[in-house]
């Protein structure tokens, strides 16, 4: 146990959360969008609060651009979770539009509890979902011994050849969730 240094302010400080896209690919026209916050916290929540993002960037394969959108929605409150995901959606589908578009991320959400808010995305018309079978799918959280399925890549079946898609789970302890994998082609354009 580290001493503890008086004042205890030293203690504490900004709490700021990571994510990120990498890509070996050109990014453009990247965006940081703010995802809504839990409205009725203690104060001593709101503090310590990871902001919730989402990502939007674009990136250019065979000539297409597309549109990479990474998501990390409220662990803790589902209201809020829900509220972050529908807005979530209206850009995927705007943007889905005109782009071949990819919707990844952490959703904090199991498909096997009641009420799950990732069954909103399940739902959308034309999208297709790597490395996820309704009967058998791998689960990506805690990525020591895990026992939820949280995170997923979505893409648009209209302009997307899925390949192949898996959980990789050689990266250990790297995160507290697994990371996935999806190989895609992109169809050609209409």
């Amino acid at each position: 146990l580290p001493f503890p240094y008086w004042p205890p302010s030293v203690h504490f400080g900004k709490v700021v959360s990571g994510q990120s896209i990498v890509s070996k690919y050109p990014l453009k026209d990247y965006e940081r969008i703010i995802l809504e916050r839990v409205s009725d916290s203690p104060f001593y929540r709101k503090v310590f609060y990871l902001d919730r993002l989402l990502q939007v960037v674009k990136v250019v394969l065979e000539d297409q651009e597309v549109v990479i959108m990474n998501v990390h929605l409220e662990a803790f409150d589902k209201g809020t979770r829900e509220k972050q995901l529908n807005k979530v959606i209206d850009l995927f589908k705007q943007y889905a539009k005109t782009n071949p578009t990819i919707l990844l991320g952490d959703f904090n959400s199991d498909p096997n509890y009641e009420d799950a808010v990732i069954k909103k995305v399940f739902s959308i018309p034309n999208i297709g979902n790597a490395a996820y079978s309704k009967n058998n799918y791998e689960l990506t959280f805690d990525s020591e011994n895990p026992y939820e399925r949280l995170d997923y890549i979505f893409y648009t079946k209209k302009s997307i050849e899925y390949i192949d898609g898996k959980v990789l789970k050689a990266f250990g302890s790297a995160s507290d969730h697994l990371p996935l994998e999806m190989k895609f082609s992109l169809k050609n354009k209409e």
